[in-house]
């Protein structure tokens, strides 16, 4: 499937690459340069830049200007003419100007709300470098790998940026030196930095590309194009571009993109997604830093758009949204056919401003009023409660397992516990999930035991186990859960497993029922694919899909009236 997805593109669009003209070979790459087999090869192919002095100064320190030059060369990109950049550092003239606007006009940067300075000459390290790289390039990451083979000995396959490390050592990008280190901070040159392009190409797949153990690779372009029906599919292409009345109303991006989301339609699984670059969004917003909004998290699921949770201390969550709840009209307009950017952007505003949701819960319609505010994200806020027999109760809540999740979650409750609390809350609700490193993470600090967190099992139906590491800083304390419709993917997980170590009690409603893991493709033309990759099981070995975790101590009622039953509930658990 993911090899078919290029070779059906690449059937349809001709590449014309640039010509080097009468210009010949650089002339400060000589044959003994490290690098040379890589840019001779992509300067024949027309993939790297044609310099009037004929040179490229493989050996200088890379830069942020000269990065974004090389890879819109390498993705031979038609370069804006109209050049309105908002930033102080880059002249209308300058030599940069055309491949930053490129750059910004294709979404590869986010323009700033205010004239600010570029950074130009900025130099890159092979962290900054590689993503920029698979960012614009459209190469996704693996988050689930066989950590056994992890290469690296610097970074551990549990860090964040494990999953972009292990797909630059499928590519086979290492340091010539060192090549058991990633060397994240490394400062690279522009030499290095044209010979990962080089080992992108050379790659016969590389955007599309994951490996597990035991599984058959198939060469499934050939499968493709060798089907007995392909020849119809391009006939119908034909005919449509030539014979049909209304020929000039169709474009080819708009029967690409049709013909793909008719592909992926067939997997029949509503977290399975395509969308055209129209319609594109970041499925869960990792959001830093603050907005104007009502603070919630939604996701297209079997064409429905629907809450996965509100933001705590959020105006949906005080109007009483709820995750689960399918959004059918805003403002009492339907917004049936409209993409998760467009609803999204209809939900947001100035803050002080009134939006109406309507939403379906159990097959009953209710509007909320909302009044949008400014949305300051907290991802983990912690406070000291006493319960009414005067015992002193530690409280931490969490907003996602985003980036520094665990960190963040551990720093705040080493200083919690400073107090000695008679135990300790943690609060899940409305959280809509996040990475799975950060929650075997924060699973890890209520056992000191080695044990299976949770268990991935894949097309194979080879399980892969995820332990915990032992931490155990919070295993002496009595420990209570609190979850509910909004608490998804990541949260379950902890809950799920602090449920069968039988190390807490779990408290509030029955979560999402989120107990499937998707990979996320994103490509260069601001297309998404998104697709189901594992079932995730509980330690027991228990499917949640579907389903939801139970609490041990069900109490339907959360915040009304400013009266938190759930919290109460908790509370009284000590």
């Amino acid at each position: 499937m993911k090899k078919f997805l290029v070779s059906f593109l690449a059937g349809f669009i001709l590449l014309v690459s640039q010509s080097t003209g009468v210009f010949a070979f650089y002339s400060d790459v000589p044959q003994t340069n490290p690098y040379y087999n890589s840019i001779k090869t992509l300067y024949e192919l027309g993939r790297l830049p044609v310099e009037q002095d004929n040179k490229i100064h493989p050996n200088d320190a890379l830069n942020k200007g000269e990065l974004y030059k090389l890879i819109l060369t390498y993705g031979m990109a038609d370069l804006s003419q109209d050049i309105n950049l908002p930033y102080s550092d880059i002249a209308k003239d300058s030599k940069y100007a055309p491949y930053i606007q490129t750059a910004m006009d294709d979404k590869l940067i986010r323009a700033p709300t205010e004239k600010t300075a570029f950074g130009l000459k900025t130099k890159i390290t092979k962290y900054n470098a590689l993503i920029t790289m698979f960012n614009s390039l459209g190469i996704g990451n693996s988050y689930f790998f066989i950590k056994s083979d992890f290469p690296f000995t610097d970074i551990t396959p549990d860090s964040e940026i494990a999953p972009l490390a292990m797909k630059a050592a499928e590519l086979k990008i290492l340091d010539q030196s060192t090549p058991e280190k990633f060397l994240k901070n490394k400062k690279i040159t522009k030499g290095e930095a044209i010979d990962y392009l080089y080992k992108i190409k050379q790659s016969n797949n590389p955007t599309l590309t994951v490996t597990f153990k035991n599984i058959d690779e198939k060469n499934t372009s050939n499968d493709f194009t060798n089907n007995k029906n392909f020849n119809t599919l391009l006939d119908v292409w034909s005919t449509l571009k030539n014979k049909f009345l209304y020929k000039d109303k169709l474009s080819d991006d708009q029967l690409v993109y049709a013909a793909i989301k008719g592909m992926v339609s067939e997997a029949k699984d509503k977290y399975t997604v395509f969308d055209a670059p129209s319609e594109s969004v970041n499925l869960i917003s990792k959001l830093s830093g603050s907005y104007e909004g009502i603070g919630i998290v939604i996701e297209l699921i079997e064409k429905n758009i629907t809450i996965v949770a509100p933001f705590h201390d959020s105006p949906a969550e005080k109007a009483g949204l709820q995750g689960q709840d399918v959004i059918t009209k805003i403002d009492g307009q339907s917004v049936s056919g409209l993409s998760l950017e467009e609803v999204s952007a209809k939900i947001k505003g100035p803050a002080k401003s009134t939006v109406k949701i309507t939403i379906t819960r159990a097959g009953q319609e209710k509007e909320f009023s909302v009044t949008r505010d400014s949305i300051i994200i907290k991802r983990v806020d912690t406070k000291v409660l006493s319960n009414t027999n005067g015992k002193t109760i530690d409280y931490i809540s969490l907003a996602d397992f985003g980036d520094g999740s665990d960190e963040e979650f551990t720093k705040k409750t080493k200083d919690l516990i400073k107090n000695n609390p008679a135990g300790i809350i943690v609060d899940l609700r409305n959280n809509p999930g996040g990475y799975v490193d950060a929650a075997i993470n924060i699973i890890s600090l209520f056992t000191d035991q080695v044990k299976t967190a949770v268990k991935m099992e894949f097309v194979d139906k080879h399980v892969e186990e995820t332990k915990t590491n032992g931490n155990g800083l919070l295993k002496n304390y009595k420990i209570v859960v609190l979850i509910n419709e909004g608490s998804a993917s990541a949260s379950e997980i902890v809950a799920g497993a602090l449920k069968d170590f039988g190390i807490a009690t779990i408290v509030g409603k029955k979560t999402f029922g989120k107990g499937v893991a998707q990979e996320l493709r994103t490509y260069k033309d601001g297309s998404i694919f998104k697709y189901t990759i594992s079932n995730w099981l509980t330690p027991n070995g228990n499917s949640i899909n579907g389903q939801g975790i139970s609490p041990d101590v069900a109490i339907e009622k959360g915040t009304d009236a400013n009266i938190d039953a759930q919290l109460n509930t908790a509370l009284s658990q000590f």
